[in-house]
């Protein structure tokens, strides 16, 4: 009898250790440090690091073309004075300024 389930054991020992062996090298595939979910989360942060770095990019662009639009080759003085008066709420004492506010009703 104890013959027996030692001959059992013996030719189980094999398959369950397989078993075993091919469980553990499945669960780290899928769960494992570098296994499909982690590449998923790593895949997300890829992304959101490449939006990032364009948001920037493109911040950079718009002000390296501010910067170059400061430079006293490009600034045309009338556009200038225009930005200036438009932003202060100013005119010049030559203009000529038309109030186009609806007229008041007579009292």
């Amino acid at each position: 009898m104890l013959r027996t389930v030692r001959n059992q054991i013996r030719a189980a020992a094999p398959p369950i250790l397989l078993l075993a062996v091919t469980y553990y090298f499945g669960w780290n595939t899928v769960h494992g440090k570098s296994g499909l979910e982690a590449q998923r989360v790593q895949k997300q942060e890829l992304a959101q690091a490449i939006a990032r770095h364009d948001a920037a990019e493109a911040e950079r662009v718009a002000w390296q073309t501010k910067i170059a639009d400061l430079s006293s080759q490009s600034v045309h003085r009338d556009m200038l004075d225009e930005q200036a008066r438009a932003v202060l709420n100013l005119a010049n004492p030559q203009d000529l300024v038309i109030d186009l506010s609806a007229p008041k009703a007579a009292q």
